[in-house]
């Protein structure tokens, strides 16, 4: 049954009043290669590429670089909001998911496999259940386990989580005034701050980091973005003001918990300032001004996000493991070309996986659509 729709909503203007441009959003794209970038640059750091001054003028820049995620995180509902078919069933939708991430998962698995058995012993995974949870994208839901298998597709068991919930989602919240929609996003910022104290108050073992439950709230501010932008053409703020609150936004994510408690409002504001920027650049789009972003070479930078992202730590680690304890910790000349000959294999196996795994099994998968094949629908909303 469809969200009942107020009079004062039904008022407002709906997605068939915003410009054609508005049903591609190129600029996004873009960002998606950002963020994997921004990642990477975490990663570096991580396994101590650059060592002395360069080392930590490297972990200012990119100690927080590990927000990247949450970035994808909100990208992942504002996207599938956006592009939401009501007409669609939810074993359409659900297939078209898989499509998307399942088959590089698998390889991104076994690549991991690879790595630890020989040149990254320090990934192994200990036990056949955790590498099967990781298989089955279920690793993160037990904190011990949240780096099994390929340690980059946790975020992938919370992206399989939204995607499980998402027709339940969008039916819940589409179609609500446009006051309903920013009480959404208000409680969800709230709940992003306090995750970690409800990460320690949890009676079962739960991590504020990599629980896909706890991070839910970040996909659902992007759906509701996305809905206010369609619904009720609400424009946030232009993008010379998003970007700075972003930027904003990443140092805070650093930020001290409040004091005598686990509540992290620096959270709430990272979460906020992305969310914003993510909805600026769509609206960019929308309104025939695209950014940058949208040029061809981002787009098929963008394309290749995905994959970049589940290859690069292994690449990052396997390439620096003929060092001690695979942490080079470089004079910065030594350091930038070792980290750019990382960024060159991460790029180049990433093409070749997008253009000979992901867009071949997509298309292999996506001939069993129940929806193309006429099968009986069960509507997302």
């Amino acid at each position: 049954m469809s969200a009942t729709v107020s009079p004062r909503a039904q008022a407002r203007p709906s997605a068939s009043a915003l410009p054609p441009a508005a049903r591609h959003l190129p600029s996004l794209t873009g960002l998606r290669w950002l963020t994997a970038l921004l990642i990477f640059g975490h990663h570096l750091m991580a396994v101590e590429y650059f060592g002395g001054r360069a080392g930590d003028l490297w972990g200012f820049v990119f100690e927080a670089g590990k927000t990247g995620v949450t970035l994808f995180f909100i990208l992942s509902g504002f996207v599938l909001a956006w592009g939401h078919k009501p007409a669609q069933s939810a074993r359409s939708f659900w297939l078209h998911r898989a499509a998307r991430i399942y088959p590089l998962h698998m390889v991104g698995v076994m690549l991991a496999v690879v790595a630890a058995a020989t040149l990254v012993p320090e990934i192994r995974t200990d036990g056949v259940a955790p590498l099967g949870a990781n298989v089955l994208l279920l690793s993160g839901w037990v904190p011990d386990w949240w780096q099994a298998g390929n340690p980059a597709s946790w975020s992938l068991v919370c992206e399989a989580f939204f995607y499980l919930t998402f027709p339940l989602v969008i039916r819940l919240v589409a179609g609500r005034s446009g006051r309903a929609l920013w009480t959404v996003a208000g409680a969800a910022l709230v709940l992003v701050a306090l995750a970690p104290a409800i990460a320690g108050a949890s009676p079962v073992p739960m991590s504020a980091a990599s629980t896909p439950l706890l991070r839910l709230p970040e996909f659902v501010l992007g759906v509701v973005l996305a809905l206010l932008m369609k619904q009720t053409a609400w424009r946030p703020a232009p993008l010379r003001f998003a970007v700075p609150l972003a930027v904003l936004g990443y140092a805070l994510s650093e930020a001290p918990a409040l004091p005598g408690t686990e509540i992290r409002p620096g959270l709430a504001a990272t979460v906020g300032g992305f969310a914003l920027v993510v909805a600026s650049l769509a609206a960019a789009d929308a309104h025939r001004s695209s950014t940058f972003l949208a040029r061809p070479a981002w787009q098929e930078l963008g394309r290749l996000s995905f994959a970049f992202y589940l290859v690069h730590l292994l690449v990052i680690a396997s390439v620096s493991s003929a060092w001690p304890d695979g942490h080079p910790e470089l004079h910065w000349p030594r350091a930038v070309a070792l980290a750019a000959l990382a960024f060159a294999i991460s790029l180049g196996l990433a093409w070749v996986l997008h253009h000979g795994v992901e867009t071949r099994m997509q298309r292999v998968l996506l001939r069993f659509d129940p929806d193309r094949r006429g099968a009986p629908r069960v509507p997302v909303r």
